[in-house]
């Protein structure tokens, strides 16, 4: 499909993943957190803190509590805090960012089996 200057228009949700990798476009959906989480899942260095190798990497997990993660893109630290179950990013002040939908993910896949007390990435891997 093209619009009227003749570029095409994406047509999937494969734009949104190169545009959470793109080095000029930061993530900003919960859907944009969720390919970052993916992306970072499937990685071979899960501690990169390159925006090439990882949009977002996590530093830090408190299951329930809060979650510390790295934004590559930002080159800052980002905690998102969860209070009766709902994150909320204190970086962004929003509840919707791609910081939240990544600190899910986490919370979905390494939640459910943690006791409750901080673990690094080197204790999640």
């Amino acid at each position: 499909m093209q619009d009227a200057n003749n570029t095409e228009q994406p047509d999937d949700d494969s734009d949104n993943h190169r545009r959470c990798q793109s080095k000029f476009n930061k993530c900003e959906t919960l859907d944009e957190g969720t390919f970052a989480f993916m992306h970072w899942l499937n990685s071979e260095d899960k501690r990169s803190l390159s925006s090439t190798d990882n949009p977002i990497v996590l530093l830090k997990f408190i299951n329930n509590i809060h979650t510390i993660l790295y934004d590559t893109n930002l080159h800052a630290e980002v905690d998102v805090e969860i209070n009766e179950g709902i994150p909320y990013c204190k970086y962004c002040k929003e509840d919707d960012c791609a910081h939240v939908g990544f600190a899910i993910c986490v919370e979905q896949s390494y939640g459910h089996r943690r006791t409750g007390t901080e673990e690094r990435i080197e204790d999640i891997i």
